[in-house]
């Protein structure tokens, strides 16, 4: 064993004894101060597990404090250095997910966001930006082989990138954005008939799951377009428009219409990205508000921490791998 040297006067230190949990002591005869040997390394090791055990638990950094019998402020100035040693996760050149879920959401305020993309098996990639735009979505994507399909909410910038790396790539847009962009416009309870007509299309739109629900939701939005078009052209005394939302939202299904049941094209390929936004933005929003109060760099740790560790429910995959027919059968009681 190597000698203990006083970190205070630097002299030679002599063994003296052992501390009420067993650790070997030393003195300084120079100075008269005791101390132990400590590993940095092992001393590291074990903030840095308390750290992901915080952030990826629901304990208050006080309760965890109490627990290590140290005060919240030691705590979190031990802290403080560590946070910069977690980083985000190195996407192994090659990567090809054959089902690639793609979508943002914000961690702090309107910036940084968190990229995050899922892949049929599960697994979860991500990236840091400052906000979501054709360059951060491009450095992104640029990282994945060409998938065979992509599900995306039809954010313009995301839109772009995909389209400019992979242009034979289909895309799948996101019904359920795109029942909510148009409901940002048309209302979810429209006085005029017109409205209430399209809401109810609009509504049956996630019961078509087979080419022939497709062909029939399909022709009745035609029919629909059809039936007001000349209320749709109307204009007012001042040469406006009289249904401008209206008008907007059959624009936002328009332009979403050529993506909208790529799906069926593709087996396992979801119609939403639900599994984004129920699954993983859900529990960073959770997280984040089970620790609110961290600045934007702890936010990122705590994502990065989160993220690497976040696993399905196993009732989930089980659900995912049995055959169509077996989730089918009725369940019958003895």
């Amino acid at each position: 064993m190597t000698k203990k040297h006083c970190e205070h006067c630097g002299s030679q230190m002599q063994r003296w004894g052992h501390t009420k949990a067993g650790t070997l002591r030393f003195f300084c005869t120079a100075c008269k101060k005791s101390g132990v040997r400590k590993r940095k390394d092992v001393e590291e090791h074990h903030l840095i597990k308390e750290l992901q055990g915080w952030l990826g638990g629901k304990a208050s950094l006080r309760e965890l404090a109490k627990e290590s019998r140290v005060t919240r402020q030691t705590l979190s100035r031990e802290f403080h250095p560590l946070f910069n040693t977690v980083t985000e996760p190195h996407i192994p050149p090659g990567t090809k997910p054959r089902i690639l879920i793609v979508d943002a959401t914000y961690i702090h305020s309107h910036s940084p966001c968190a990229l995050v993309a899922i892949d049929e098996n599960d697994h979860i990639y991500w990236r840091f930006a400052p906000y979501e735009s054709y360059k951060y979505w491009l450095e992104f994507l640029a990282s994945f082989r060409e998938p065979e399909i992509i599900i995306m909410d039809g954010q313009k910038g995301l839109f772009a990138a995909a389209k400019t790396l992979w242009s034979d790539v289909p895309i799948q847009r996101c019904q359920f954005h795109v029942i909510a962009f148009a409901l940002q416009y048309l209302g979810r309870k429209p006085k005029e008939e017109v409205g209430k007509e399209l809401i109810d299309i609009l509504y049956r739109l996630k019961d078509a799951k087979t080419l022939a629900e497709r062909d029939c939701w399909i022709f009745l939005y035609k029919m629909w377009e059809k039936k007001w078009e000349i209320i749709l052209s109307s204009k007012n005394a001042y040469g406006n428009f009289q249904y401008p939302r209206l008008r907007s939202t059959r624009l936002i299904i328009r332009r979403a219409l050529p993506n909208l049941f790529t799906f069926l094209d593709h087996v396992d390929a979801p119609n939403t990205t639900n599994l984004v936004e129920g699954w993983v933005n859900s529990a960073i929003a959770e997280a984040l508000r089970m620790h609110r109060g961290l600045r934007v760099y702890e936010k990122k740790a705590l994502v990065s921490i989160l993220l690497s560790k976040l696993k399905r429910q196993k009732s989930m995959q089980m659900e995912k791998t049995l055959p169509a027919e077996i989730l089918k059968i009725p369940l019958q009681l003895s």
